[in-house]
């Protein structure tokens, strides 16, 4: 079933630590773990999680 979610990632960027999320619209759970994979192929990038959307 698809839904919306918040991505919420925190990563270094010099020196700082730096929170930052992006509205995901119409996803999937699989299609949000495939976006948190991707943001930990950042270096930077420390912590992921995302969070459904109430509507």
């Amino acid at each position: 079933m698809k839904k919306n979610y918040r991505l919420i990632y925190k990563q270094e960027f010099m020196g700082k630590i730096l929170q930052d999320s992006v509205m995901k619209y119409d996803k999937t759970a699989a299609e949000m773990e495939q976006a948190v994979t991707a943001l930990y192929s950042d270096p930077c990038v420390f912590q992921v999680w995302y969070e459904e959307v109430a509507e």
